[in-house]
């Protein structure tokens, strides 16, 4: 058995141009470890401004439903998506929203339609951020 991953033209495709974005797009001061508390600070400013610039692409929440702002992408291109921000040593979402993988899924599958419409767009944009837990 072979278990070696391989990816098609159109995903390598993909790959590139995620690569490509986020090289243009993810700042240096964002892909090292804050050292104080200003480093903290404007990390978490620069994170917060990734994540609306991913959203706006569908990339924050790239398996999510495109008719709420998701990226509507299959497994494999979401994997893809996530190797390359993960080479940049980031996540996806940024670690400042864990909050949104729970309370965003919660809403999709429990809330109503009004709901869905209200709450999920600005969760899969990056509009808005989500607690998480401590």
């Amino acid at each position: 058995m072979d278990f070696e991953v391989t990816y098609t033209e159109e995903q390598q495709r993909f790959r590139h141009e995620v690569r490509a974005w986020l090289d243009a797009s993810v700042p240096a001061d964002v892909r090292r470890v804050p050292v104080t508390d200003d480093d903290h600070l404007r990390r978490y400013r620069e994170l917060r401004a990734l994540g609306r610039k991913l959203g706006a692409r569908g990339w924050l929440y790239p398996t999510a439903p495109a008719k709420y702002g998701g990226g509507g992408l299959d497994v494999d291109h979401a994997i893809i998506l996530e190797e390359e921000v993960d080479r940049l040593d980031l996540s996806l979402p940024p670690y400042y929203d864990s909050g949104g993988r729970l309370g965003s899924a919660s809403i999709l599958v429990w809330g109503t339609e009004e709901q869905r419409q209200a709450f999920l767009p600005p969760i899969y944009t990056g509009e808005v951020r989500t607690p998480g837990s401590s």
